[in-house]
C-alpha cells in the first residue's frame, strides 16, 4: 500500500465517522461532554410556601451536561387556565453559546415572578458525571392560588422533558395561607391574611374569656364586693 492509497483510507474512514456519529463535532463539544445527544431529565422538584413567597426548587440534569440545557419554562393553571410563565434562559437560544440566565415572566403584567430572588446554580468544574450535569434551577413568586403547575426543560439537540404537578386544595388549605370552605362542586380555597388568623383567634378568645366568666360566680361575688365598696 502506497502513502497515496493510505491517505485515501483515512479520509474515507474520517468522513464516514462524522457521518454516523453527527452529534461527535465542534459544537457538541463546546456543549457539554460530546456524547450522543440525550434528551434531559429531572432529579428533584420541590415546592415551598414560606410568607408571602412560593418557591419551586428544579434540579435537572442532561447527560451532555448542564451546557446543553437551553431553557426551562413553568407555567402555572387555575382549573385549567393558564394564569402566568415563568421562563430561564440559559441562551438566547439553540443556536447561541453566550450565556445570559435570564428569568422573566409571560405575561409581564402578571408580576407574580421575584426576579432578584431567583437563581440558578452548577459545577463549573466536576469530577464526576453527575457534577458535570446537574443545573439547580429557583424560581420564586408571589403566593398565589394555582391548581397545577406544568415544568418544560429543553435542550439544544430540540429533546425536552416534561412534567405537571397538581396543587390541591388540601395542600393549599395546610400551607397556611389559605382557607378551605365546602361548596356545591367541591372545596373552595380562599386566600387570606396570616393577621386575619390571629384576629379570629384572639376574638374566639375573648368570648370564651366571657362565656366562662358568665357562667359562674365570679360576676356575683365582684357584684357584691362592688356594692358593699
Amino acid at each position: 500500500m502506497n502513502k497515496g492509497q493510505l491517505i485515501s483510507i483515512l479520509m474515507i474512514s474520517t468522513i464516514l465517522l462524522f457521518i454516523t456519529f453527527p452529534s461527535i463535532n465542534a459544537g457538541s463539544g463546546r456543549a457539554g461532554v460530546g456524547v450522543l445527544n440525550v434528551p434531559p431529565q429531572f432529579n428533584q422538584i420541590r415546592l415551598v410556601q414560606q410568607d408571602n413567597f412560593i418557591r419551586l426548587y428544579i434540579t435537572c440534569s442532561d447527560y451532555n451536561s448542564w451546557k446543553d440545557i437551553i431553557s426551562a419554562s413553568v407555567s402555572l393553571e387555575a382549573s385549567g387556565v393558564e394564569k402566568a410563565v415563568f421562563v430561564y434562559k440559559q441562551y438566547e437560544d439553540k443556536l447561541s453559546y453566550i450565556k445570559i440566565d435570564e428569568f422573566s415572566e409571560i405575561p409581564k403584567e402578571s408580576s407574580l415572578l421575584v426576579t432578584k430572588k431567583c437563581s440558578y446554580d452548577y459545577t463549573e468544574y466536576g469530577e464526576t458525571v453527575e457534577e458535570k450535569c446537574y443545573l439547580d434551577i429557583l424560581m420564586v413568586f408571589y403566593t398565589t392560588l394555582f391548581t397545577r403547575l406544568n415544568i418544560l426543560i429543553t435542550d439544544r439537540g430540540g429533546s425536552t422533558a416534561f412534567t405537571q404537578l397538581d396543587y390541591t386544595s388540601e395542600e393549599l388549605a395546610r400551607s397556611g395561607d389559605f382557607i378551605t370552605f365546602p361548596g356545591p362542586d367541591g372545596s373552595i380555597a380562599v386566600e387570606i391574611s396570616p393577621y386575619l388568623v390571629d384576629l379570629i383567634a384572639l376574638i374566639a378568645s375573648l368570648f370564651g374569656t366571657y362565656y366562662i366568666i358568665k357562667t359562674t360566680k365570679i360576676l356575683k361575688i365582684l357584684k357584691v364586693v362592688y356594692e358593699k365598696g
